[in-house]
């Protein structure tokens, strides 16, 4: 005999994939947050395999009101692994390079760097996370998406990290991954907040424009000031 809990989630009785097999309809938490019944490594599994396959049916079933620390959680720990590999990929590059560079300190320098990333992956990644969700959410209000409030932009920013596990890759990796996260994002607001695909648009890309042109004049400025 099945119990409540059982049927509240929907479970098949022989697959499970994350979801549950109950109708569209009815919220479900992510695997992620629901380690206790598939544990750490499955449920970060189950997660990323839903969110980067079926991001719109993954932000559609998911609630929205139950927290920022669950979310949060999982894109740290994405970020943190992809930091380690980033650093394990420049130490190797940096071995190879050590074997014809005559200035090995300076070669030396990009895994001290990565290293130091890798240490503080944590905060900067939870304040990237933050700050990546109030500029979608600000835009999203000012073009009129918004309907669910802050939290699940949020999730949609914390949880289309899941993309970043491609960072794993080396060499084109982390812009395949980047290019993924945000489709994923797009698709992730429209689906949560149920507004147009070209609001969740203008909110993802309108930021990374500004964003990039910023670090464009930057660089222009920088190089004209040293010339």
């Amino acid at each position: 005999m099945s119990s409540p809990a059982d049927n509240d989630q929907g479970f098949g009785p022989t697959f499970d994939d994350g979801f549950g097999t109950g109708g569209t309809e009815d919220l479900l938490l992510p695997p992620w947050e629901r380690r206790e019944r598939f544990g750490f490594l499955n449920g970060l599994y189950l997660t990323i395999k839903d969110v980067m396959l079926a991001p719109g049916r993954f932000f559609t079933r998911m609630p929205s009101q139950i927290g920022l620390l669950q979310p949060l959680y999982f894109a740290v720990v994405l970020g943190v692994v992809a930091s380690f590999f980033a650093w394990m990929w420049s130490l190797t590059g940096s071995s190879l390079q050590m074997l014809v560079a005559e200035d090995i300190a300076e070669v030396a320098k990009g895994p001290f760097y990565a290293f130091l990333a890798f240490l503080f992956s944590p905060l900067t990644i939870a304040i990237g996370i933050f700050i990546k969700a109030a500029l979608l959410h600000l835009v999203l209000i000012a073009v009129g998406g918004n309907r669910l409030g802050f939290e699940a932009t949020f999730r949609v920013a914390a949880y289309g990290e899941a993309a970043g596990i491609l960072a794993l890759v080396p060499a084109c990796g982390s812009g395949i991954g980047l290019i993924w996260t945000l489709v994923i994002t797009v698709v992730g607001l429209y689906s949560i907040h149920e507004t147009d695909p070209w609001r969740a648009a203008v909110a993802v890309f309108l930021p990374a424009i500004l964003c990039f042109s910023a670090i464009g004049t930057s660089v222009v400025m920088l190089v004209l000031a040293t010339n």
